[in-house]
C-alpha cells in the first residue's frame, strides 16, 4: 500500500478505534512489538445475532519483522446500557475480559483491544462448526457441563465480587431499576394494545411487578455465584475439536445459579423450539454434575420453587421491554409459541406462588 493510499484510508476511516489501538492490540496478541497495519477491509458475518449495539467484522492485513499476514476480527460497539441507570454494556463485558478471564474456567474469544468505557471493543473471529440452530444433544450437555464448572468456580464468592461493582446485581442493589423499567415497559404494552387479545395476561404481568420482593424472595436465599446472564447457545460457539468459546457478557452478573439456567432453556427453546435434548435433561445434567463436583444438591420441591421464581424474574427482568418493542405483527406472529412457551407457565407459577 502506497502512502496515498494509506492517507485516504485514514481520512475514510470508519472504524470507532484508531490505527494506533489496533497495532497496540495486535502486538500484544502476536507478541511482535514491530507489527504495522497494512490494510483494514469489512468482512461480512453470517452468524452474527442481535445484540445490544453494533456488531461488524474485520479482515486485518499486517507485517511485522516476526510475523505477517491477515486475520479476521469483530468489532462491537455497545450501545447505552442493558438498563437505564445500570453499568454500560460495553464496560462490564470490557470488566470480565480484562479483571475475571484469567478466573473464569471457560474459554474465550481473544481480546486484541478496547476502550476502557466500553465503547468498542476488538476480538479475535471464531467461526462455529454448527449453527447454533444445528447443535447435537452432546453439544448441549458439553455447554451445561461449562455452566456448572463456571457457577462452582466463584460459588458464595458474592463479597468477594463486590470488588468489581460494574458487575450486574439484579437481585440486590439493580433491583429497582429492573422493577421500574418493568413497570415502564407494562404502560407501553398496554398503551399499544399489545396484549389486547391477552386481558388475563397484562393482569399477570401487573402481579408480577407489585409482587416483585416476593418474586425474588427464594431467590435471594440461594447462594451467589458468578452468571454469565445471557448463556446460550447463541452465545457459544463449538470448534472442529467439540470444544466450545463463549462469548458476549455484556450481561454478566452476579444471583443465583438457576437464573442462568432459566436462562440457557427459555431462549434455546424460543429461538429453536424443539431441542434434541429436552429442558429435563438439561436441567438433570447441570444438577447431575453440580452434585457430583461439589456435593451441592436440591430436592424436587425445592427445585421446583427456585424454577418458577426464577422463570418470573427472568421475564420481568428482560422479557417484558421485548414485549414492549416487538411490533404487532411479529407478536400476533408468534403468539401461539409465546402463550405457550411463557404465558402459560408464567400464569400457573405467579397463581401457585404469589396468589396462594
Amino acid at each position: 500500500m502506497t502512502s496515498e493510499q494509506v492517507e485516504a484510508q485514514i481520512v475514510d476511516w470508519p472504524w470507532p478505534f484508531s490505527q494506533a489501538d489496533l497495532a497496540a492490540g495486535l502486538r500484544r496478541h502476536f507478541e511482535d512489538p514491530t507489527i504495522w497495519i497494512l490494510e483494514v477491509k469489512p468482512l461480512s458475518l453470517a452468524h452474527v445475532r442481535p445484540s445490544i449495539g453494533r456488531i461488524r467484522g474485520a479482515v486485518i492485513a499486517y507485517e511485522g519483522e516476526q510475523t505477517a499476514g491477515t486475520c479476521r476480527l469483530i468489532v462491537k460497539e455497545p450501545r447505552g446500557t442493558t438498563r437505564t441507570g445500570l453499568a454500560g454494556a460495553g464496560r462490564r463485558e470490557v470488566g470480565v475480559y480484562r479483571y475475571l478471564a484469567s478466573e473464569i474456567p471457560v474459554e474465550f474469544p481473544s481480546l486484541i483491544s478496547a476502550s476502557e468505557a466500553g465503547d468498542w471493543m476488538i476480538m479475535e473471529e471464531i467461526s462455529p462448526v454448527r449453527a447454533p440452530e444445528a447443535w447435537e444433544a452432546e453439544d448441549y450437555r458439553r455447554a451445561i457441563q461449562s455452566l456448572v464448572v463456571l457457577h462452582d468456580r466463584f460459588w458464595g464468592l458474592s463479597e468477594d465480587l463486590a470488588a468489581f461493582p460494574w458487575l450486574s446485581r439484579p437481585l440486590g442493589s439493580d433491583f429497582e431499576v429492573h422493577v421500574a423499567a418493568a413497570s415502564n415497559s407494562l404502560e407501553r404494552i398496554v398503551d399499544r394494545g399489545r396484549l389486547s387479545n391477552w386481558p388475563d395476561r397484562v393482569h399477570t404481568l401487573a402481579h408480577l411487578i407489585l409482587n416483585a420482593e416476593k418474586v425474588i424472595e427464594p431467590l435471594k436465599q440461594e447462594p451467589s455465584t458468578l452468571l454469565h446472564g445471557d448463556y446460550w447457545p447463541g452465545n457459544i460457539s463449538v470448534l472442529a475439536d467439540g470444544r466450545q468459546i463463549v462469548y458476549d457478557w455484556q450481561m454478566a452478573a452476579v444471583g443465583p445459579p438457576i437464573l442462568d439456567i432459566v436462562a440457557f432453556v427459555m431462549k434455546s427453546e424460543w429461538w429453536f423450539g424443539g431441542l434434541p435434548i429436552d429442558r429435563d435433561q438439561i436441567t438433570q445434567e447441570y444438577r447431575r454434575r453440580l452434585a457430583e463436583l461439589s456435593g451441592k444438591e436440591w430436592d424436587e420441591s425445592r427445585w421446583s420453587e427456585m424454577w418458577d421464581h426464577a422463570l418470573m424474574w427472568r421475564f420481568l427482568q428482560e422479557w417484558m421491554d421485548l414485549l414492549a418493542a416487538s411490533p404487532t405483527t411479529l407478536l400476533q406472529t408468534r403468539s401461539e409459541q409465546l402463550e405457550q412457551l411463557w404465558f402459560n407457565p408464567l400464569g400457573k407459577a405467579v397463581t401457585k406462588r404469589l396468589l396462594a
